[in-house]
């Protein structure tokens, strides 16, 4: 992989990584964060707040992805507004932010596999204490285009299951909202504007959005078994008229102290559209 400083959106202390046909820079002057991803004909399909508010939970809403815990809690939410640890190889850049409040290390490594970016989140508890938490990947997307994942189980008894987060903070799903819309084969979102959040066990590990410029899909690794935060969902979406968040999240670990914990994304991304019904050409990219 290529990898230079560069300076984006005003932010100084960026670095730009290339492989073969994309591009993605990240952040070390807070997060870490992923603030653009893409290739020559898709330009940045990352969405990113030109101007961050900040939220009353204490966190700025700079977009991009970014690297959380569930469940989301005071304890977990803390602003991530400070500046990183960069590490940087031939084969690899690593990202590293502590909490000195928390004693929280959280860590974004980025690889390159088969010409695709890897995106590595590493959680080390720092502290004394063990608890329990999931490794939780966030993906902020301009809301154009749609949603899908799969949301059945993959035996022979097909079982469906989707969650709606009806109330949380001050904001509500309405689950009559005809943006969600649930296929025998993959549970699609067409985004109306509508603020909601739904989420499903993601037994096939892909969530990703498709539009007449690109498809972008997320995968990672669903353990069969494992316990996951919100009544067991890997996947989690959220929707809002300014931005959708494409969610993956790793099961609930009992975090010892000193121990790295480590949930992957494989990010893939196409120049052009697949038709989210036809879930063999989605899975075909995978």
């Amino acid at each position: 992989m290529e990898i230079k400083k560069v300076t984006f959106n005003d932010f100084p202390n960026c670095y730009e990584i290339h492989t073969k046909n994309e591009k993605m820079i990240l952040t070390s002057s807070f997060g870490p964060r992923i603030l653009y991803f893409g290739n020559n004909n898709t330009g940045n399909i990352l969405f990113n707040e030109a101007n961050p508010l900040k939220k009353k939970i204490g966190f700025h809403l700079y977009g991009g992805h970014r690297f959380w815990l569930a469940p989301e809690t005071q304890f977990t939410a803390r602003s991530d507004d400070r500046s990183c640890l960069v590490e940087q190889k031939d084969n690899y850049l690593k990202i590293t932010s502590y909490d000195p409040q928390l004693h929280f290390e959280k860590t974004l490594r980025i690889t390159e596999k088969n010409n695709r970016f890897s995106v590595e989140h590493i959680f080390v508890n720092k502290g004394r204490y063990i608890f329990p938490a999931s490794l939780w990947g966030l993906t902020c997307v301009p809301p154009e285009g749609i949603v899908f994942f799969p949301w059945n189980t993959t035996g022979s008894w097909k079982l469906s299951k989707i969650i709606y987060w009806q109330r949380w903070t001050k904001q509500k799903t309405n689950i009559s909202s005809n943006q969600f819309v649930p296929t025998p084969d993959l549970f699609l979102i067409k985004p109306n504007g509508d603020t909601g959040k739904v989420g499903t066990a993601g037994y096939e590990g892909f969530v990703g959005i498709t539009n007449k410029n690109y498809t972008f899909i997320k995968k990672f690794n669903y353990v069969d078994g494992a316990s996951y935060p919100d009544d067991n969902c890997a996947i989690e979406v959220y929707t809002c008229k300014y931005f959708i968040e494409l969610e993956t999240l790793s099961p609930i670990y009992m975090t010892e102290p000193n121990h790295p914990y480590v949930h992957t994304e494989e990010w893939i991304l196409i120049d052009k559209a697949i038709n989210p019904e036809d879930g063999i050409e989605i899975r075909k990219l995978l």
